[in-house]
């Protein structure tokens, strides 16, 4: 066994898994404090395009009307009076609101399919007639006078010349164009969008909905850039809808009322010539009137005449209604028929057409959420074609009652002529007269009678729909809400940036604190470096910078080349925090491994940059302060950097006594430290791993070690090169520096591995946290450094007492008297103590 590497340390434990932690809140609040930018960033951006949309957002107004739906129907029912009805009849009446046929006829009505785009500014006109049958319907009007345009389709040709107040009608065009106002070369876009798409658009953007429940109460609304058109859209929409409803509900009876209108003139005639043939027959003759048993013939006559009228009547009603139904079912839609009757048969089919009013509504509740071919639509469709062929049946059934009503009157009726054959010559002709101008009479009042009862049936469905409250002109937009668009941006900015920070913190696998670091190689920890704080206004003060040229023998001219941040704090600022967890890495390596050699120290990490020559250039520093005589050896050949911290020249050094171009004395420099010697590394060779682990350096650190307490290798980083490996053969203790934030996970544990692999005498870990991530991390925070030292006590590993312990100066953001902490528990103020701006 080499006398440089004495019994090996106890091997360092394997890595733990990591163990569950207990997670508070405040280990929330460090993700968000320590991730602050990117939750200010994305606060920021989604605030301000929020806001930038809000307010660059056209107003859209709202304008609604109400229409009150009156039942009728569940009048002297039970469950009508209790409330209990079925269902409500204002669901289907929502969807007749919002039904395709009402809305093309608001787009006919308003024209909303004449699309206007890129009107020139100031030019004003109204349309008055625009119709087309072209594929492309889209023409450019430019004006060509004060009252003059021209007329141009989509490739420029041109389609005719017109004048404000005259119509232009050049073959399948027509257009009409008043109060036409603008200079002579502005222009707009003119052109006739699809009637069922703009109809259909239109539907998507009524709503429409009951107020209450079971109110019988419609609200309709519609939104729009431009109030006005919010407000006519809505009232159009209410008038065809009611306008519609009337025209449907009462279609029988306008069938009917047209019906016996066309009978009446077609008897007014015939009415008028049989009086008149009557009245000469009387005067010719000089009979004036007929017996008692022919005045009874002619009287059953009339009544079977008028009875036969009304049996005709109900059965054109019901031919139209089956018709009706018939086209219905033909083209996929659904009839209702209106009120048939009162007696069984009508009641039955107002049951039925209710039955198919609910059953569309849920065919549209369903249709709203699946295709027509979803085995739930083809059900409810199922059941209305049943319900329908149910009320055709009953349709036809009453039909041909009817039709045999009207066979047993004719028959009747064939019986009575029969009966006036049997009279006199001379009355025959005279019953005849009379008959013909008797029935023609009582036919024709009794028309007018049904015709005047059809009118009333057809205007009384009028009042089952009311306009409460028509729509108005809406005086204030509902969008942009801007308070609540700006709330939902900061909360949305909020959300989105504690979300990403949450997330980076995911993704961020290094090492960030000493139990980390512990549960991941399974090292035990020796020192935590706090971050070195320094006044520069204080740095030309310190002797060492005016001592150190002078002291190792250098030129005055060095002065220019000493870094203007120094790291040498432990000989700088002695009683500093981080000076003082030098100290505790000294105890630390001392306890590290009791009666066991400690002569060669090498410190190594897993990436460059991570402050293992700050950290081994102040421990040796704080080791030559006992006393003791410290060599430091920069063995970093590669990126050596002691020279500059001590400011002294790269060369002659290490690389020069290796290869014999110098000696080991002429190559050594002297600090400003007393007892404390440093090596450089000299210059930069071909094969920095061959002469760190040659013979040369095995020997040269042998005959150092009688003459030299401690000798303190600065070496290159395990992961970056090979060099640290080579030297872990001839040092009796390797010390793992680690900044913290910095290296992840894998890459320690790989570090790891592989000086395992070498048996290396690992001490411990030295957590460099010279950024503050450290700090950051910390559960402790600023009070893990010790920095409210004085007023009340530290929270670190015992190192760090800080200028209240070392000092009677007392720090300068140390307040007396009542403050705030005095009345907040220990345990809260310890974890709010890292948020607090100090």
């Amino acid at each position: 066994m080499s006398p440089m590497n004495t019994p090996q340390l106890p091997a360092p434990s394997r890595p733990v898994e990591q163990a569950e932690q207990e997670i508070n809140l405040f280990d929330y609040v460090g993700v968000i404090m320590r991730r602050w930018k990117i939750v200010v960033f994305c606060l920021f951006a989604v605030f301000l395009i929020v806001a930038v949309y809000t307010f660059l957002m056209k107003p859209v107004y709202e304008a609604s009307a109400t229409i009150h739906v009156k039942d009728n129907k569940s009048k002297g029912m039970v469950l009508g009076d209790l409330g209990l009805k079925d269902s409500n009849p204002v669901s289907a009446e929502i969807e007749l609101l919002k039904s395709r046929t009402n809305a093309e006829q608001v787009v006919e009505r308003l024209h909303l399919n004449w699309l206007i785009s890129k009107k020139s500014d100031g030019l004003k006109f109204d349309i008055m007639e625009f119709t087309t049958k072209a594929k492309k319907p889209d023409y450019k009007i430019t004006l060509t006078g004060a009252d003059a345009f021209a007329v141009r389709d989509s490739d420029g040709n041109l389609i005719g010349n017109g004048k404000s107040g005259n119509i232009l009608k050049v073959k399948d065009f027509s257009l009409l164009l008043n109060n036409v106002k603008g200079d002579k070369g502005d222009s707009f876009r003119l052109r006739l969008a699809s009637l069922n798409a703009t109809a259909e658009g239109l539907r998507r953007q009524i709503k429409a909905n009951e107020v209450g429940r079971m109110t019988g109460i419609i609200r309709a609304s519609y939104t729009s850039t431009d109030p006005a058109l919010a407000r006519n859209v809505v009232n159009e929409l209410v008038n065809a809808y009611i306008n519609r409803s009337v025209d449907v509900k009462a279609a029988e009876s306008a069938r009917t009322v047209s019906f016996i209108e066309n009978q009446l003139k077609e008897l007014s005639g015939e009415l008028n010539t049989s009086e008149n043939k009557l009245q000469n027959y009387k005067s010719q003759t000089g009979i004036m009137q007929l017996d008692g048993e022919a005045n009874t013939i002619i009287s059953k006559i009339s009544e079977m005449e008028r009875e036969r009228a009304a049996v005709a009547i109900q059965r054109q009603q019901l031919d139209f209604a089956a018709n009706s139904m018939k086209n219905a079912m033909r083209k996929g839609d659904v009839y209702s028929p209106g009120n048939m009757g009162n007696d069984s048969t009508g009641m039955a089919m107002s049951a039925l057409s209710t039955k198919l009013s609910e059953l569309q509504v849920q065919k549209s509740e369903l249709l709203a959420k699946y295709t027509p071919n979803h085995y739930a639509v083809r059900a409810v469709q199922t059941q209305i074609d049943a319900v329908q062929k149910k009320i055709l049946a009953i349709m036809e059934t009453s039909r041909n009652n009817l039709v045999r009503q009207e066979q047993a009157i004719s028959g009747q009726l064939s019986a009575y002529d029969s009966k006036i054959k049997k009279l006199p010559a001379a009355e025959q002709d005279l019953a005849s007269l009379t008959r013909v101008s008797k029935v023609n009479s009582d036919m024709y009042t009794f028309l007018l009678q049904k015709h005047e009862e059809a009118r009333i049936a057809k205007e009384s469905t009028i009042s089952n729909l009311d306009i409460v409250d028509p729509a108005n002109l809406p005086e204030w937009p509902i969008k942009p809400n801007i308070p609540q668009n700006l709330l939902l941006g900061l909360i949305g900015g909020l959300a989105l940036g504690i979300g990403l920070a949450f997330f980076q913190e995911y993704l961020d696998d290094t090492i960030k604190d000493p139990d980390q670091a512990k549960r991941a190689t399974g090292i035990c920890l020796l020192a935590t470096i706090p971050p070195f704080v320094r006044h520069e206004t204080q740095r030309d003060a310190l002797p060492h910078l005016k001592s150190l040229p002078q002291i190792a023998g250098r030129d005055a001219v060095l002065d220019e080349v000493v870094p203007k941040k120094n790291y040498l704090i432990t000989h700088e600022e002695p009683k500093s925090l981080a000076s003082e967890a030098f100290r505790a890495l000294r105890t630390g390596l001392h306890f590290s491994a009791i009666n066991k050699d400690k002569k060669t120290m090498l410190f190594t990490s897993s990436f460059p940059k991570e402050g293992k020559s700050t950290v081994s250039s102040n421990t040796a520093i704080v080791m030559a302060q006992t006393g003791a005589k410290v060599l430091i050896v920069d063995c970093d050949l590669r990126r050596s950097s002691l020279h500059e911290k001590f400011g002294c020249t790269k060369t002659p050094g290490l690389s020069e006594v290796l290869t014999r171009d110098v000696t080991l004395e002429d190559a050594i420099n002297k600090t400003a430290m007393p007892g404390l010697d440093l090596l450089c590394a000299g210059t930069t060779p071909p094969n920095p791993s061959e002469l760190l682990g040659s013979e040369e350096m095995r020997q040269l650190l042998l005959s150092q070690r009688d003459k030299y307490d401690y000798i303190v290798i600065d070496a290159p980083p395990v992961l970056a090169v090979t060099d640290a490996p080579v030297l872990t053969m001839v040092s009796d203790v390797v010390v793992l520096v680690m900044e913290a934030g910095r290296v992840p996970i894998k890459a320690a544990q790989h570090m790891r591995e592989i000086l395992g692999r070498l048996n290396a005498p690992i001490a411990g870990i030295v957590m460099n946290d010279k950024t503050g991530k450290g700090e950051q991390y910390s559960y402790y925070g600023r009070s893990y450094y010790g920095k409210a030292y004085g007023y009340r006590s530290g929270y670190g590993y015992g190192y760090g007492y800080g200028y209240g312990y070392y000092s009677d100066e007392e720090p300068k953001h140390v307040r007396k008297g009542k403050r705030w902490e005095n009345y907040v528990p220990e345990k809260i103020l310890r974890n709010l103590k890292k948020y607090i701006p100090q």
